[in-house]
């Protein structure tokens, strides 16, 4: 890229394909409320707007450094070292979000928080408590973990710390393997920098018990708690 005309056209190109990606989704959205279609489809064509949009926003970045590495790129770092907290909320929002539980009205379990969500925004969720509404960042439920209740379906999604000497591809056989776990649902298993320690999101089963499937864990030498925070 050489010119600021190149960068133009990029950006054209990418909010261009931003736009079919977000009209197809409303437009099949709103086909398939009167058909019966498998609402695993919304959900992905939904992802896949999610993620476009910071992968379009990397792709433009990118375009601008390429047109003078050493200066753009010294602007870029300079404005991320501003923003690092926002982007590091809005990071942890995209697999949060991504969560086809999270809806308005879902009931939401962190620590000792409970509240219904009333707004889902791109760096936190509005949440209605005993004591009002309260605004959550999303990084805050990397720490604490989270629950996630529907209440149409009494569905649960729930994130919880792992601490195991296993292999990550072992240890996501593993969970596979308990018959806990809802078949299609989306279930994340995430590295942390702690060494051998895990962020686990899945969903159970419904009526399913919670304690179950922390049983079978522990039955396997997997340690498990609410935190990333483990006693050594």
């Amino acid at each position: 890229m050489n010119h600021w005309n190149d960068l133009l056209v990029l950006i054209l190109i990418v909010s261009a394909i931003y736009m079919l990606i977000y009209f197809g989704y409303l437009g099949f959205t709103r086909y398939v409320k009167n058909k019966r279609i498998n609402k695993k489809y919304i959900a992905l064509i939904y992802k896949i707007r999610l993620f476009y949009k910071p992968i379009a926003w990397i792709v433009v970045i990118g375009g601008f450094v390429a047109l003078d590495p050493l200066t753009h790129g010294f602007i870029i770092l300079l404005v991320a070292g501003f923003v690092f907290k926002q982007l590091g909320n809005y990071v942890s929002g995209l697999f949060i979000r991504s969560s086809p539980l999270l809806a308005v009205d879902t009931v939401v379990k962190a620590g000792k928080m409970r509240g219904r969500i009333n707004r889902i925004g791109s760096l936190g969720l509005v949440l209605i408590t005993d004591q009002g509404e309260r605004w959550v960042w999303y990084n805050s439920f990397d720490h604490t973990g989270f629950t996630l209740i529907s209440n149409h379906t009494n569905v649960q999604q729930r994130a919880l710390y792992l601490k195991s000497e296993l292999s990550k591809e072992k240890l996501q056989n593993l969970i596979f393997d308990h018959p806990i776990l809802v078949l299609g649902k989306p279930i994340i298993l995430k590295a942390l920098q702690n060494e051998n320690t895990y962020l686990l999101h899945y969903t159970l089963v419904k009526g399913a018990q919670h304690e179950d499937f922390i049983n079978f864990l522990q039955d396997h030498e997997v340690l498990i708690n609410s935190t990333e925070k483990f006693d050594s």
